[in-house]
């Protein structure tokens, strides 16, 4: 993973809010996620309980249903584990390939444990 400075990761973000984010709140007529919360007790057991065989984890941005009683239609967040594929440094996951997809049982996340901002951006 690499790092970056703050500065740059504020202009990341503003960019995101002036060119992604405006174009699903018209599109869409909602305010949408800028940002989602976990609490790092939930990400270290979700880490914790990573198979063996894992390489990593992919972030897969989605949208709940209408129905979500937290955050409907909101852009969230599926954290996802990887497991080596078939080429160098490639890495698959259950959501990509139906191959992987009993590895995943039980460690498949979605930032739902957290808190989507908007709307819930206090506390």
């Amino acid at each position: 993973m690499e790092s970056i400075d703050l500065k740059t990761a504020r202009e990341m973000v503003e960019r995101y809010k002036r060119t992604r984010k405006t174009v699903i709140d018209d599109k869409h007529g909602i305010n949408d996620t800028e940002s989602t919360w976990i609490p790092i007790d939930k990400l270290k057991e979700f880490i914790g309980n990573l198979p063996p065989e894992a390489t990593g984890v992919r972030l897969h941005f989605g949208v709940h249903d209408a129905d979500h009683s937290g955050a409907p239609h909101q852009t969230s967040v599926a954290i996802v584990p990887t497991v080596a594929g078939k080429g160098a440094d490639q890495h698959i996951d259950a959501i990509q390939s139906d191959e992987v997809a009993n590895l995943s049982t039980g460690v498949l996340a979605i930032a739902r444990s957290g808190r989507e901002c908007p709307p819930m951006c206090q506390g």
